[in-house]
This record gives C-alpha cells, sequence and structure tokens, in this order.
C-alpha cells in the first residue's frame, strides 16, 4: 500500500505492518526514500534486520528472558544470547496485519498478540497507523491487553536521507536530551543507568556520526557504534517532545522526530550485512548504511523498577504517537 502524495509517500507492508519506504524531496526536488526497505515479499522474509518493522510486543532487549509480574515469572524466548530482542524470532514483525483502515493519506492495521505468544500474557489487541500531514508522517499506536502485560510496541526504520545506500557518516545527529542508558557488553542497560550523556554521547548539538562513532568512548567500544537508549523529556499530556534532529547535508533532506514515548534508541546499523535490501538506491546493503531511531519504553523496563513503568493492565490503553517531519536545508 502506498499513501500520500506527490512531495511525501509512504509505503507500508501487512507483513510486520512495515513502514518499507518513506519518498521525500532533497533540495533539488528529487525523490527519494529516506528509510531502507525491500522490494519482494521473499527478501523481507529472508531479512533479520527489521527494516521498518513494527517490533514487540516488547521492543528492545529484556535480560535473561525473563520477568516478574504480580509476583508470576514469565519466561521468553531468548534469541540475543541470554536475552529476548524483539519480543523472538516470532514477534509482531512476522506477523501478518489485517488493513482496518484505508484512505489515500492513511492505513490502519491490527493484530491480536494470543495469551502466552512468546511466553507473554494477553490476548494483546494493537492497532498502529501511519497518515500523511504534508511532508510530515504522523505514527500511532494503540493496545489493550486481557491480562497484566507489558508493552513497548514500536516501529523500527533505518534512515538514510542521502537517497542512496552509502554509510550515514556523513549524516549530522542532533539529539535534545542529556541523559542516556550506558550498557553492558550484552546492550542491557547497566545498574547506574541513566547518566550524564558526556562526550561523544552529548548530542545536544549537531555532531557529525563519523566523529561520534569514531570515539574512543568505552561505550562505542562495547556496542561496536551506538546502540543506546537516549532519556527523553516528557512532553505536557496532549502534546509531544522533541527527540532528535538529522540532517543529510550533501542531499538537504533534514528528518526532525516528535514523541510522547520516553526514550529513543539510536542504533547505527553496525550490524546490517543485507544484500537483500533494495532502496535508498545503489549498492547492497552493508554495515552502517542506515541508523535506526526507535521511539520506545526503556529497554529491560519490565525488569527495573527505576525506570518507567512497561506495565499495561486490563482497562487501561496504551498509546503512543511519533511525527517523522521532513524538510529541505
Amino acid at each position: 500500500m502506498v499513501i500520500g502524495h506527490d512531495r511525501c509517500q509512504a509505503a507500508v507492508w501487512t507483513l510486520g505492518a512495515a513502514l518499507n519506504g518513506l519518498w521525500v524531496p532533497d533540495r533539488k526536488g528529487e525523490m527519494a526514500s529516506a528509510v531502507l526497505g525491500f522490494s519482494s515479499l521473499g527478501d523481507r522474509l529472508a531479512g533479520e534486520d527489521y527494516l521498518g518493522e513494527m517490533v514487540g510486543p516488547f521492543a528492545n532487549r529484556i535480560a535473561h528472558g525473563r520477568f516478574q509480574l504480580d509476583g508470576q515469572t514469565f519466561e521468553l524466548e531468548h534469541n540475543d544470547g541470554d536475552n529476548t530482542l524483539h519480543s523472538g524470532d516470532g514477534g509482531l514483525h512476522r506477523q501478518t496485519w489485517e488493513v482496518v483502515e484505508l484512505g489515500s493519506d492513511r492505513v490502519r492495521l491490527a493484530c491480536l498478540w494470543p495469551d502466552g505468544k512468546g511466553g507473554f500474557p494477553g490476548p494483546i489487541r494493537i492497532e498502529v497507523s501511519y497518515r500523511v500531514e504534508g511532508q510530515t508522517l504522523v505514527h500511532q499506536v494503540w493496545a489493550t491487553t486481557g491480562r497484566p502485560t507489558v508493552v513497548s510496541v514500536v516501529c523500527h526504520p533505518y534512515f538514510n536521507l542521502s537517497g542512496r545506500l552509502e554509510p550515514i557518516h556523513d549524516h549530522e545527529l542532533a539529539v535534545a536530551v542529556a541523559s542516556y542508558l550506558p550498557v553492558d557488553a550484552a546492550c542491557i542497560p547497566l545498574p547506574e543507568a541513566p547518566a550524564e550523556a558526556t562526550g561523544c554521547f552529548d548530542l545536544r548539538r549537531p555532531s557529525r556520526l563519523e566523529s561520534v562513532l569514531a570515539s574512543d568512548h568505552p561505550q562505542i567500544r562495547i556496542a561496536g557504534g551506538l546502540d543506546h537508549a537516549f532519556v527523553l523529556d516528557r512532553p505536557a499530556p496532549g502534546h509531544l517532545a522533541l527527540a532528535a534532529v538529522l540532517t543529510h547535508p550533501g542531499s538537504g533532506r533534514r528528518l526532525t522526530i516528535q514523541t510522547d514515548a520516553p526514550a529513543l534508541q539510536i542504533y547505527s546499523g553496525q550490524g546490517l550485512d543485507d544484500d537483500h535490501i533494495s532502496h535508498p538506491s545503489g549498492r547492497p546493503g552493508r554495515p552502517g548504511v542506515g541508523l535506526a531511531l526507535e521511539t520506545e519504553e526503556f529497554p529491560d523496563a519490565p525488569n527495573r523498577p527505576d525506570f518507567p513503568s512497561a506495565v499495561l493492565r486490563p482497562g487501561q490503553i496504551y498509546h503512543r504517537t511519533t511525527r517523522w517531519a521532513f524538510s529541505v536545508v
């Protein structure tokens, strides 16, 4: 499905409710996708990098593949060493979603996560929507549950504003926060997290990614690049807070992200190595050709009572909104 208009078009697939393409102009008016995607269903099924897919019901990592809730221990799939990543290999990214609304500028999809699937209590009903407003793509998530559970349902786009499958080192990134979650060797937040974002992690002013990723900061060495959550300011009810601004000076494309989620996970794509990736155009996908910017709950929140709660109970509604606004500089 393609929604939008001639200056902003988004392609959304039912497999994983994935954002498979997002075409916006550069300073010359030339259109190219600002996110990485695939050309066929077979290529997406063969990929393992969550390109634009919805991940969950709990995105990011859960330490040791288990959590306790209301005195009960829930054992999950271990698919990232001893940990659970993006709810296991059969998470929301591998489900076929139902289209419940489709218009020229919007699409809404739904998925029912059965009770006990992947170890998570439920059932959990999830709906996601994508809506084009001018040169902005508005993304929303809703979830309800039949049993107390944990929820962090997240879109996982990899951005590359150059219009080509080239390293993102020449992009400039600014993140409007002063703290982040340092991690251990398994990318699980350390007990002392959050911590002040200093050195290369202080991104409050635009920083060229090449210099950030070349840093000898211990946290960069541990993760092989960026794979960290940044703590976002909580906006007033009904409002969104500025999360990040990503700019590609060469093309002039600029992305501004606003959200009401508590964290922004930044992953510099060091694990990308997938020749199935078809766009943006150019050579096959290789490490570092995309920057994942995921608006989400704190990683490992089910095991960290000091983090904002990710618990969802019957009668409550989980709702998150993210705006990806594009402009030209």
